[in-house]
């Protein structure tokens, strides 16, 4: 299995570890960012960033690369005609 270490880190680890445990560095009032605390802008901002690094995971996880994506169509039809031909044989 291809290595998606990388895309698990940028789309998962990423956005929890800035959400929770971040938590006291952006735990304050002040600075206000567009009329909300900082604490409401922060998390308000990381829902748009966690939607962009899972853009970025999509763009570079080895399974949608087209190769990746032939191969598993090239699995399917063998898969369908192995079972063709054992219906066929029971038959």
């Amino acid at each position: 299995m291809k290595n998606r270490l990388l895309t698990v880190i940028i789309g998962l680890i990423v956005p929890i570890c800035a959400i929770t445990v971040c938590f006291p560095i952006y735990n304050r009032i002040e600075p206000f960012v567009f009329g909300l605390s900082f604490n409401y802008a922060w998390l308000f901002a990381w829902l748009f960033i966690t939607s962009f690094c899972l853009f970025i995971c999509n763009k570079i996880d080895p399974l949608n690369r087209q190769d990746a994506l032939e191969l598993e169509a090239k699995k399917v039809e063998e898969a369908k005609a192995l079972i063709a031909k054992e219906e066929g044989g029971a038959k």
